[in-house]
């Protein structure tokens, strides 16, 4: 199967971030979408001939994890600004959730924030644990290292420096975070949040 890219419906304006900026950024997870399936297609090619393409088959095995979670992590990414920034709802079962974990909902925020200002390219990133029913916050370097395997992604934040550098400098990534809160859609999580927890007793 071969993946496509998908369509995001952003706002015209956007509080802080550049159209221009959104829009390169767009197209560096393109890229990912692309170079995931390109890598795809030579796996089996590679596969038939062990001997000749060992060493290049395992790199591209490599390669490949990075590539789907760049792709990946960018549309939880971007949806979360669809519809326009909208406050998170207290009433919500997020919400509720979230107080219950971190004393009061708020408080993710600039949880999230320090672990985005840490040194290094890659996620901050919100998960749920359906099992223990709690939230695990953690940091992805790069794209593809640091998560907690099998959990859903709650709230995901892009601190690679492409992801600011055009709007706010090599210095500017707490400008940036701050931007991409104003931004978020609370909804959208809200409903993530919901179809996570469905059918949970």
């Amino acid at each position: 199967m071969e993946y496509t890219e998908k369509k995001f419906n952003l706002p015209e304006e956007m509080e802080g971030l550049s159209k221009e900026g959104i829009s390169q950024h767009l197209g560096l997870y393109g890229g990912y979408v692309k170079n995931f399936n390109a890598i795809s297609k030579l796996l089996p090619e590679y596969a038939g001939d062990m001997e000749k393409h060992g060493l290049a088959l395992v790199e591209l095995i490599r390669r490949r994890s990075f590539e789907f979670g760049g792709m990946r992590l960018h549309e939880l990414y971007f949806s979360q600004w669809e519809g326009g920034a909208q406050a998170l709802d207290p009433n919500s079962a997020l919400a509720q959730a979230l107080a219950k974990d971190y004393k009061d909902a708020a408080h993710v925020v600039p949880y999230l924030t320090a672990i985005g200002m840490m040194r290094g390219p890659g996620w901050a990133l919100l998960y749920w644990d359906p099992e223990a029913k709690q939230f695990l916050a953690g940091f992805s370097g790069e794209q593809h290292q640091g998560h907690f395997a099998t959990l859903p992604v709650v709230l995901a934040l892009d601190v690679w420096e492409h992801a600011f550098l055009l709007d706010y400098g090599a210095q500017g990534k707490a400008k940036y975070i701050d931007a991409f809160f104003k931004n978020l859609n609370w909804k959208v999580l809200e409903q993530r949040f919901a179809d996570m927890t469905t059918g949970q007793k």
